[in-house]
């Protein structure tokens, strides 16, 4: 079994921040799910803002290395989703609160 689990990986995607909202994917909600093989494999679904996220591929590279650096991850595999559509109601109120005072 693998030595880390999923508040590990929520953790370090806590590391990765949406550059144009400044508040990092997991407080906006975007994390859907996460599976954790036995062998160390991480799977991901995830979410973007919008669709049509023209930084998609850089904030999939950095979900992407930020699990690799957890001790035992053998594999990553990072799966973007549309359902649920992501909304701004999806965002913790600590963010939410972060957001409006910008």
């Amino acid at each position: 079994m693998a030595e880390f689990n999923e508040k590990d990986v929520l953790e370090k995607l806590k590391g990765v921040i949406d550059p144009e909202l400044e508040v990092n994917i997991v407080d906006l909600g975007l994390v859907y799910k996460i599976n954790l093989s036995k062998n160390g494999g991480v799977g991901l679904d995830m979410t973007l803002t919008a669709k049509g996220c023209p930084i998609s591929g850089v904030i999939k590279y950095e979900v992407e290395e930020a699990i690799k650096s957890i001790p035992g991850v053998s594999g990553v595999k990072v799966n973007f989703v549309w359902e649920p559509e992501w909304n701004p109601s999806m965002i913790k109120s600590d963010a939410l609160k972060r957001l409006k005072t910008h």
